[in-house]
């Protein structure tokens, strides 16, 4: 690659891992657009790079919300078997479906991400939120299973899915369920690239200059997640997001 462009994959990496770390969503939601718009990555080579730097946003994001104790490792463990089924199963296959479809399926998953975080209800004012039923558990793990499906589509690392199902399934605040959606993604992104690698559509190089920006920028991004109110994390993430859906949509309908 040229050193031009080893720089803006990495300046451009780092930016969107800073997000993913601010957010809890593993920064996919944002990498995958700006590898196929600012890039030039095909749209499934663009998921399985985005899927590995996953691994290395939510690896940062998980050891700074370790040193917090913020993160709900029961909620992590309950939701990590659902997440790798269908991150595997969305994987497998993946590599059959065209690129413009990806790109119209994520816009259209960020738009249901929108509505999800606009309903948005916090379920505890002060203190510790009310204790998970076993209903509420069982709701969160089919939760997991979309998001998983959704990660190995879209490179999207589940965490968009998850923080909102953590907010309204589990009635946790905004930053516990961002910490605790890190804690859970390692995994089955791992398991999502793995596939994607064994169809031949993971460029080694890029994603080795792309985890050079998206690993300091998640560490980062989860220590100014400390210091940010709830609502302006929820204003960046909106807009952000509107961004992303008109320039998918414009993309995928022109492929």
């Amino acid at each position: 690659m040229a050193p031009g462009t080893i720089a803006l994959l990495a300046a451009g990496s780092f930016v969107m891992g800073l997000l993913g770390g601010v957010l809890g969503v593993g920064g996919g939601v944002f990498l995958v657009p700006f590898l196929v718009f600012a890039a030039g990555l095909p749209a499934k080579q663009a998921v399985a790079v985005s899927l590995c730097c996953v691994i290395g946003t939510s690896a940062a994001a998980s050891r700074a919300a370790a040193s917090t104790g913020a993160a709900r490792l029961d909620l992590a463990l309950t939701l990590e078997p659902a997440l790798v089924i269908g991150a595997v199963a969305a994987s497998s296959v993946a590599a059959r479906v065209a690129d413009g479809a990806v790109l119209i399926g994520f816009a259209v998953l960020m738009a249901v991400i929108m509505g999800l975080m606009l309903i948005r209800r916090r379920a505890t004012v002060d203190g510790e939120p009310p204790p998970l039923t076993p209903g509420r558990r069982v709701a969160l793990s089919v939760a997991a299973g979309a998001s998983g499906a959704a990660s190995g589509l879209f490179g999207v690392g589940g965490g968009v899915l998850v923080v909102p199902a953590l907010t309204l399934i589990g009635r946790l605040p905004l930053k516990t369920a961002a910490t605790t959606s890190s804690l859970a993604l390692m995994t089955s992104a791992a398991c999502g690239g793995m596939v994607y690698l064994a169809h031949g559509l993971l460029p080694p190089a890029i994603v080795a200059v792309a985890l050079l920006g998206v690993l300091p920028g998640g560490f980062l991004g989860s220590r100014a997640q400390r210091r940010l109110p709830e609502a302006v994390m929820l204003g960046l993430f909106m807009a952000l997001a509107a961004v992303v859906i008109g320039l998918s949509l414009w993309r995928g309908l022109r492929s």
